[in-house]
């Protein structure tokens, strides 16, 4: 199998050691606009291929797939011309800037018979995939609620994005969206289609360009709330979620890798708030022993939401099974933010974008 890679930062980096793993017989391309960067990323990965314009790796090398890893304002572009060639895409998250450019891309996808699939990493990782199948399996009862909080910062108390020239201040919701796929994949995913939502920003560090740094969603529909809590530099690396259904919770943290889930269908007791504590501490304590296990032997997966999806993607082309990352989920997402980003008004960085034409 031919694969192409198209951009050569650093989550590039990412997909080439999954890939390897997945199709170690695949042969992989490299394009990048910057003849510098594609070299010495060769080089560092013994790739001997290399390309600065799409168009030359799709006509020379016929990829069957490639994986898009540039900014995300060249994201339609590239995929566009990928799809319309009949190479199946991956691309990192976000997928398009806006829900029309997503719509045109899936429409490309469908005429041509080939896969679209945005690297929604979250919904690949371990403790996500048990807490959907437990959802989705339906022995909890209904979804009542769900919240999610991602919140993120650098080593030493730096303030992510500081650098006025990081390519987030030219998406059309600055910083925020560079992130907020991560929670939101993950709520719209057990989620009935949303009806109605409530926002709130603020400017809690002082950052280029007078960009929102704290973001709280809030989403209904007629039997369900959801919410999600962004948060970008502010000392705090937490990420996690809650989900509350009709016979019990699931908890899980996604940044440690922990799972718990308690049965709680009927009124609470003395005996029943005691044993779910006990539970859920236990849940917990074994989850980090085993991750400290594999830890020390070596075994502890690097990027496993990346793997899980990106193994998916390569399934779904070889055997026609879905992958994890749903059409209808992504659409509705790309719908909804772009009611947010219009709310929040930001003014998005004058750029020429970067694209290997």
């Amino acid at each position: 199998m031919n694969i192409g890679i198209v951009g050569c930062g650093a989550i590039a980096a990412s997909h080439i050691r999954i890939l390897r793993k997945l199709k170690p017989e695949a042969s992989i391309s490299l394009c990048d606009v910057d003849k510098t960067r594609v070299e010495a990323f060769a080089a560092q990965w013994s790739i001997n291929k290399t390309h600065l314009s799409i168009d030359s790796l799709l006509t020379q090398e016929h990829p069957e797939a490639i994986h898009i890893v540039t900014p995300p304002g060249t994201h339609a572009t590239l995929a566009e011309k990928a799809l319309k060639a009949s190479v199946h895409v991956f691309v990192e998250k976000p997928v398009t800037e806006t829900h029309d450019q997503y719509l045109r891309l899936a429409s490309i996808a469908q005429q041509q018979g080939r896969l679209l699939c945005g690297d929604y990493s979250t919904l690949g990782m371990p403790v996500v995939k048990r807490a959907l199948e437990e959802i989705h399996g339906g022995s909890l009862g209904r979804l009542v609620a769900v919240h999610c909080t991602f919140a993120g910062s650098e080593g030493g108390g730096k303030i992510q994005y500081k650098d006025p020239n990081h390519w987030a201040y030219k998406l059309r919701g600055g910083i925020l969206q560079n992130m907020v796929d991560h929670p939101l994949s993950l709520i719209l995913s057990v989620m009935d289609p949303i009806e109605d939502h409530s926002l709130h920003v603020n400017r809690r560090n002082v950052l280029p360009f007078d960009c929102p740094d704290l973001l709280h969603l809030g989403l209904r529909n007629d039997n369900q709330v959801g919410s999600l809590t962004l948060a970008l530099g502010h000392g705090c690396n937490e990420r996690r979620a809650i989900f509350i259904l009709e016979g019990g919770s699931i908890v899980i943290d996604m940044g440690r890798q922990l799972f718990s889930f308690t049965r709680g269908k009927g009124p609470q007791s003395f005996v029943k708030k005691a044993m779910s504590g006990i539970l859920e501490g236990y849940a917990y304590a074994g989850g980090t022993v085993r991750n400290m296990y594999l830890g020390v032997r070596g075994k502890l997966a690097r990027d496993p939401g990346i793997a899980n999806v990106m193994e998916s993607f390569y399934s779904s082309i070889e055997g026609g099974s879905p992958t994890i990352v749903r059409h209808e989920m992504v659409s509705g997402m790309t719908r909804l933010l772009d009611q947010v980003w219009e709310e929040i008004g930001y003014q998005p960085v004058e750029h020429k974008a970067e694209v290997a034409q």
